[in-house]
């Protein structure tokens, strides 16, 4: 059973369960469990714990514990009751939305505070909040239970197959890197291997595409780390088997982080020399023992015994000192950065094969002691599209109370609920509401025959539940994520219950309930935030180069104070959240709106500034290790950099001339680093660290780099059209 039919069946099932069993008890209110279940599944992630679970009845009884106090405070007053409740909702939506790890566990909390008022009713307003977290907490225990023993998750598996694409990815750029070092000579064993191999090709089989380039490559191993991070984030405390290792998997993504920074700085080097075995006369093999530690990584992985005897042995490249002695400046600063960025590999790659070793092993531990960066934050502080979104919920929630005290349309103050509550879910989602209203009426078609000529003819409970089964399923096979919700409403529109009432004017006024909340939604997509793509995609990306710039900014601060690196940490997360955006809404634009931009050349554009992001975090991890370099101190002390922010800066504003600024960033950018150079060669090298020496000139490559995919992003900016995006439509 693939995944999805896996996930299908396990929604299914709970729902089922969760219909059932309070009709054979005969509880009131049994769809209010079965539409807990319906939020969990399309909101929530794939696996279950009981961690989550016990997290999701604690919300749940917070939720209505909070609603109830505010009914009965304000029992009397329905206008302090409305303003009351909207902005607690609003607050929890904007902490649900914040926080990083299961969105399901406060979006309970805020649907149990909205759930608790009987439209209005002070009378049995008690009874009826508490039947409903009742059952509530009912349809949670449901879904967990049938999670966890029932369809167990594979988290580790899962999280094992992200770690082995990474590390082949590693690998692969390792490969090309090596290839293109200077003085660099093959294996003959691969060399023979490569020739034979190349020899049948040309003359059994066609020609096979080329090999992914080296920026090809660097973007591959970004968004594989990036993922392999996040999914750890996720997962490290709902499964058993990860927490009982968690150092251990602590230290592979550690390592495996390191390796992935260390590769994208040696991307785009330039080593000023030739001939590398006369400095470095192990060189050929040392490269060759990087490469077997990366191979036995993921073969580690594969066959844990395989690596029961392996153990971390520390190992240096070590420099010819005499021929050293005699060169230049450039050529001993090149040996020197090239053996310092090979060790550091060496280092990283021997750890990460003994910490994957130790993974799953009863006896083995980890032999070497490293100190690991703290853990993020769980919540996503001064997110702009949460805050947008707790706006959201104040103004749908009264737009939608003061319809309902206007007009009374059908369904009452459950119209303010359902309003609120689906308006908050699908923020910032890229779906048009076009596309949820013809899902609703999908899913009317299925339930409107339903109700005419498949209900009635059910006798027993092994009959309903097959229904229940089936329909539930087929929603969530067909579709994902919260959008599923719009097709499981027309099974919630039948009115499920244990004695059955007929009439085709029910349904209507039901329908006509839940069309009205779709307009609501609709309203919502567009006031008071636009939430169509083309125009997040251009507010991200002015996000993303403002807060680039002014941290290239705050970067080069001498003597940063607390406040400075709180900043600094603000500009940073920012921008990676919004690079992460840019990809998503580039490619949810509608293209045939706007002629003069294409899908393709949008998700080039949102994918080279993901690199680009990529090559910033390495040049503030490198800052924090290499603070106490004295060249890097002196040369700051003398020089500021201007280019980088300056061109960041006009790229970000879009001004029609950009083209002509880096064109002349070109010229300014190769004095700057003859500039450099000739710092460089006026010190005495035997004065200065060789770690100094090596370090000042990975400092280098890492603005290079950052140059370099600076350059790209603006590339691909040729082929897209920004003022085209502005066009309004509906």
């Amino acid at each position: 059973m693939n995944s999805k039919a896996r996930f299908a069946t396990k929604v299914a099932l709970s729902l089922t369960l969760a219909y059932l069993i309070p009709f054979a008890m005969g509880w009131p209110q049994a769809s209010t469990a079965a539409t807990t279940v319906m939020l969990i599944a399309s909101t929530g992630s794939q696996r279950e714990s009981f961690e989550k679970g016990t997290l999701r009845v604690l919300g749940t009884i917070v939720g209505a514990t909070v609603g109830l106090i505010l009914v009965g405070a304000f029992a009397q007053d329905r206008f302090l009751y409305m303003f009351s409740v909207s902005i607690v909702v609003s607050f929890i939506f904007y902490f649900r939305n914040a926080y990083q790890s299961d969105p399901t566990l406060l979006m309970l909390t805020a649907v149990m505070t909205l759930m608790m008022s009987n439209g209005g009713d002070a009378e049995g307003a008690f009874l009826y909040g508490v039947d409903r977290a009742y059952m509530t907490v009912f349809g949670v225990v449901t879904y967990t239970l049938v999670g966890v023993y029932l369809f167990p998750s594979k988290a580790e598996q899962n999280l094992s197959a992200l770690l082995q694409e990474t590390l082949s990815i590693q690998q692969q750029t390792f490969t090309k890197i090596s290839e293109s070092l200077p003085g660099m000579i093959k294996p003959e064993t691969s060399a023979a291997t490569d020739a034979s191999s190349c020899n049948d090709e040309t003359e059994h089989e066609p020609t096979e595409e080329a090999s992914p380039s080296l920026d090809e490559l660097i973007e591959k191993l970004f968004t594989a780390q990036s993922t392999l991070e996040q999914r750890f984030s996720v997962v490290k405390k709902e499964s058993s088997e990860i927490a009982a290792y968690l150092q251990e998997w602590r230290l592979v993504i550690h390592h495996s982080q390191k390796i992935t920074q260390l590769l994208a700085t040696a991307s785009n080097a330039r080593f000023n020399h030739n001939d590398t075995e006369n400095y470095l006369p192990d060189f050929p093999d040392f490269i060759e023992q990087i490469d077997h530690l990366l191979q036995q990584s993921q073969q580690f992985l594969a066959s844990p015994e395989t690596g029961e005897t392996f153990r971390f042995s520390e190992n240096k490249l070590k420099a010819n000192e005499e021929k050293l002695s005699g060169s230049d400046h450039l050529t001993r600063a090149s040996v020197l950065t090239l053996g310092y960025l090979l060790n550091r590999l060496y280092d990283n790659a021997s750890k990460l094969a003994e910490t994957i070793s130790c993974i799953d092993s009863i006896t083995k531990t980890v032999s070497f002691k490293e100190q690991l960066a703290p853990s993020q934050s769980a919540f996503l502080w001064w997110d702009a599209e949460n805050f947008k979104t707790a706006i959201k919920v104040f103004v749908t929630y009264w737009v939608a109370g003061g319809l309902w005290i206007a007009f009374n349309p059908p369904g009452g103050y459950s119209f303010v609920i359902f309003s609120t509550i689906f308006m908050a879910v699908l923020s910032f989602m890229p779906l048009h509401p076009k596309a949820l209203g013809f899902l609703f009426t999908f899913g009317f078609l299925f339930a409107i025959p339903a109700y005419v000529f498949i209900l009635p003819q059910l006798e027993l409970g092994v009959e309903l539940a097959l229904f229940l089964f089936i329909y539930t399923f087929v929603g969530f096979y067909l579709f994902k994520g919260p959008i599923t919700i719009f097709f499981m409403l027309g099974m919630f529109v039948l009115g499920i219950d244990n004695t059955m009432t007929y009439h085709f004017g029910i349904i209507l006024t039901v329908m006509t309930l839940f069309y009205l909340v779709v307009l609501m939604i609709v309203f919502s997509h567009y006031f008071p935030f636009s939430s169509k793509a083309e125009h997040l995609f251009l507010a991200v990306r002015q996000r993303l180069f403002f807060h680039l710039h002014r941290l290239l900014v705050t970067m080069q601060n001498l003597k940063p104070t607390w406040l400075t690196r709180i900043t600094l940490a603000l500009h940073l997360k920012t921008a990676n959240v919004a690079s992460k955006k840019l990809l998503l809404w580039a490619s949810k634009v509608d293209v045939s709106y706007f002629n003069n931009n294409t899908q393709e050349q949008l998700v080039l554009y949102a994918k080279r500034c993901g690199v680009l992001m990529g090559h910033a975090n390495n040049l503030v991890a490198a800052q924090t290790i290499l603070k106490n370099n004295s060249l890097i101190t002196k040369l700051r002390e003398t020089h500021i950099d201007t280019i980088l922010p300056s061109l960041v800066e006009v790229h970000g504003k879009a001004k029609p001339d950009s083209g002509d600024h880096f064109d002349h960033a070109e010229q300014e950018y190769t004095k700057a680093e003859q500039a450099l150079e000739a710092f460089f060669e006026s010190l005495d090298l035997d004065q200065v660290n060789k770690n100094d020496i090596a370090g000042f000139y990975l400092f280098l490559h890492l603005k290079r780099n950052l140059y370099e995919s600076l350059k790209n992003v603006e590339e691909a900016s040729q082929g897209i059209d920004l003022d085209n995006l502005k066009m309004h439509r509906f």
